[in-house]
């Protein structure tokens, strides 16, 4: 009788996939139908649809060698079917008898029955043929790359570029492996010395980021001892740092310029002791929810929320903070081994895009500091445009405003800090999501 349901774990997976390559949406399954699937088929249905995604280009190329001619545009189904169903066979040593075999009922119930027995021919022949047999036809080395770790060939060129073949393998190596799960702790609440008591062995202490812990997931983060009391908040080492930069402190105005969904103005709350006074503004009013939800879970009371244009000039008109936050959207580059689905999302035109809205908001952010207050500008990119860039560009347009470069003595990675003294985490590196962050004053 299990049948049936990891039918449905493969066809959620599926769809999920489908919203990726046809939509370019973010990949997301259907909390609605996740709750009807065991524990198992629903872990199940996100490892297939997340390393499908990630392995995409890989498995295409096996695919493709497999059809006499390719499959029609608009055959998004059936695509996918066949990716699922490969990806099960080459990477989840799933039998590939097993793989087959659902991929094609899959395709019995649905409007495309008629293409069963061409979905049975090509997995037939896609599960004897290897990658390696695949790459070995590809002679230009970044074209190779990209099909190797499927990345798109535009990103992988731009990083050859820049780091060569070397620093390019271990950049799309790191890239394809599956995240940790990163909590930061609650300082509010508890220390790191408790939740990793009351985790039970099932976590330790991040090596690089003094409030972090590294678990060992089994079920849904919300499923550990301390999410309902508010212990800890799901944040990776590398991102807890622009929070730990600002250096927040009680009584003082703080803005946290696109801060849905609320971790680091939590975390700033948290490290002031819930003693300050916290803005957090962000375009989508929806998104802002997701704050409030932070805030109620993790006991905060300093946080208060804007919905609005962070470029618009009249949005904090008459009034002034302390100290900015200004984690900006960004090309995301440093997350997709989080989010593998951003390598399809993304176009190169998007880099220069960003960069430009993120001095936009750097800007406009910038005029409502105090004199002397602290400024920290951070990006989750590997892309120099959306980092030394745009703080080069704002520096020389303001002359008013310095670095106020990060120092071993606060904790830091050293390898981390560059030779301007800004922080830029490498995923290969250092184990962690890229982000480049920034700290700056004014006179």
């Amino acid at each position: 009788m299990s049948a049936p349901v990891r039918e449905n774990a493969r066809r959620l997976a599926v769809d999920a996939v489908i919203r990726v390559v046809r939509d370019g949406l973010a990949l997301a399954l259907e909390e609605s139908r996740l709750a009807l699937l065991s524990p198992m088929d629903r872990a199940l249905a996100l490892e297939i649809a997340a390393g499908t995604v990630r392995h995409l280009t890989l498995l295409d190329a096996v695919l493709d060698g497999c059809m006499a001619r390719p499959l029609p545009r608009g055959r998004h189904f059936l695509r996918v079917v066949l990716r699922t169903a490969l990806y099960q066979a080459l990477f989840l040593r799933i039998p590939a008898r097993a793989a087959l075999h659902q991929a094609v009922e899959l395709v019995k119930a649905s409007p495309e029955h008629a293409k069963a027995g061409f979905v049975n021919a090509v997995l037939r022949t896609a599960v004897t043929r290897t990658p390696a047999s695949v790459l070995a036809s590809i002679a230009a080395p970044v074209a190779r790359l990209a099909v190797e770790y499927s990345h798109p060939e535009w990103l992988v060129a731009r990083w050859y570029r820049a780091l060569g073949e070397e620093g390019t393998r271990a950049r799309l190596q790191a890239n394809q492996e599956v995240a940790p799960l990163v909590l930061r702790v609650n300082g509010l609440k508890i220390d790191r010395s408790g939740l990793l008591a009351a985790l039970a062995g099932r976590g330790m202490a991040h090596p690089w980021a003094p409030e972090g812990v590294i678990v060992t997931p089994s079920g849904g983060v919300e499923a550990l001892p301390g999410y309902r009391e508010g212990w800890f908040a799901v944040q990776d080492g590398s991102a807890q740092w622009p929070a730990r930069l600002l250096d927040p402190q009680p009584e003082e105005e703080i803005l946290d310029l696109c801060a849905a969904p609320g971790g680091k103005s939590m975390q700033l709350a948290a490290l002031c002791k819930d003693q300050a006074r916290i803005l957090a503004v962000d375009s989508s009013a929806h998104r802002l929810q997701r704050v409030d939800e932070n805030r109620a879970r993790l006991g905060v009371r300093g946080v208060t929320t804007l919905a609005g244009d962070a470029t618009d000039e009249t949005l904090l008109a008459g009034r002034s903070f302390h100290r900015i936050l200004a984690d900006l959207p960004c090309s995301g580059t440093g997350v997709i081994r989080r989010h593998p689905e951003i390598k399809w999302r993304r176009q190169e035109a998007d880099i220069e895009r960003q960069a430009q809205l993120q001095l936009a908001i750097l800007e406009n952010g910038a005029r409502h500091l105090r004199p002397g207050g602290t400024l920290v500008y951070a990006v989750c990119s590997l892309e120099p445009e959306e980092g030394e860039g745009v703080i080069e560009t704002f520096l020389a347009h303001h002359p008013q405003w310095r670095r106020a470069p990060v120092e071993p003595r606060e904790g830091v990675p050293l390898q981390a800090i560059t030779a301007a003294g800004d922080l830029r985490f490498e995923p290969a590196r250092d184990r962690m999501d890229g982000f480049f962050i920034a700290r700056l004053k004014n006179h």
